[in-house]
């Protein structure tokens, strides 16, 4: 097993795709910042219309599509949290995460390097498992990263770096890290299932452009239908407690969106590694 991870793990950092895909990901950090700065300055002469934009998320309000919308009052400093947590609410690290795993869930069935390896190992669905560390440890490094980026990017566009409060920072950033792995889990079960690339990157976008809140909705009216008020399951779901979760979350928000994100995960790595177990090679 240990062998199988360092495979993977060098297999991962070999991968150019990673590479492109981080560079991509630090120009668009700095490109939304822009985008921020210039809402902000627009927004703060109209307090008003800033108290219209802006609301705490809800599963009522959750539309189709991206929206990255900063959370900072007018006249406030903008911290580095703000815009963090803007992005992780719109899914816009997410967006990276995903079409990275596709990739890297189906280079070696593309390529048939498969075929090799998948011959050496007596439990082909281990190999599942090795590449699920893999994504975790990219994962980490993409969050951790955007991140640190996110603070230098503050520093150019506004001349100073505010953090924010430390301890809303990593209570929200441990708990966004879990949900975010279990997205790109999600995304590599997908992959693997259905061996094509082009739906798989298709689906783990849609996931992330809020496109099941439609399938969501359809879902929600016929629970109603059946009785049962008042149900959500977009607070089920883990696009929907990527969405939720708010900027100061509780003891009680951080368990239950971790308990979302430990379901699903372990769902789709047994999951996929059953459908690879039996599948011919």
């Amino acid at each position: 097993m240990l062998n199988m991870i360092k495979m993977d793990l060098y297999r991962m950092f070999r991968t150019k795709s990673m590479y492109v895909v981080w560079i991509v990901l630090a120009v668009s950090v700095l490109f939304t910042t822009f985008m921020c700065k210039t809402d902000y300055d627009l927004l703060s002469k109209e307090d008003t219309v800033r108290q219209e934009q802006f609301a705490e998320p809800t599963s009522e309000n959750i539309n189709v599509g991206m929206m990255v919308t900063l959370p900072t009052e007018p006249g406030e400093k903008v911290t580095v949290y703000d815009i963090f947590f803007a992005n992780s609410q719109g899914k816009f690290y997410a967006l990276f995460l995903v079409i990275f795993a596709v990739m890297f869930s189906t280079a070696d069935i593309g390529s048939g390097y498969i075929k090799n390896i998948g011959g050496q190992v007596q439990k082909r669905g281990t190999l599942i498992f090795s590449r699920s560390i893999a994504l975790a440890v990219f994962t980490v490094l993409t969050m951790a990263g955007a991140f640190l980026l996110q603070g230098a990017a503050n520093y150019i566009v506004f001349k100073e770096l505010t953090w924010g409060s430390s301890k809303a920072i990593l209570s929200y950033f441990l708990t966004e890290l879990a949900l975010h792995y279990a997205l790109v889990l999600i995304c590599m079960a997908i992959a693997i299932i259905l061996k094509n690339n082009v739906i798989s990157m298709v689906i783990a976008i849609c996931l992330t452009m809020n496109i099941m809140s439609i399938v969501y909705g359809l879902i929600n009216s016929a629970v109603r239908k059946m009785g049962i008020q008042n149900f959500q399951i977009y607070k089920y779901t883990i696009t929907g407690k990527l969405s939720l979760l708010s900027m100061n979350p509780s003891g009680n928000e951080c368990l239950a969106a971790f308990g979302v994100a430990i379901v699903f995960a372990v769902i789709m790595i047994a999951a996929s590694s059953a459908v690879f177990q039996k599948r011919d090679i």
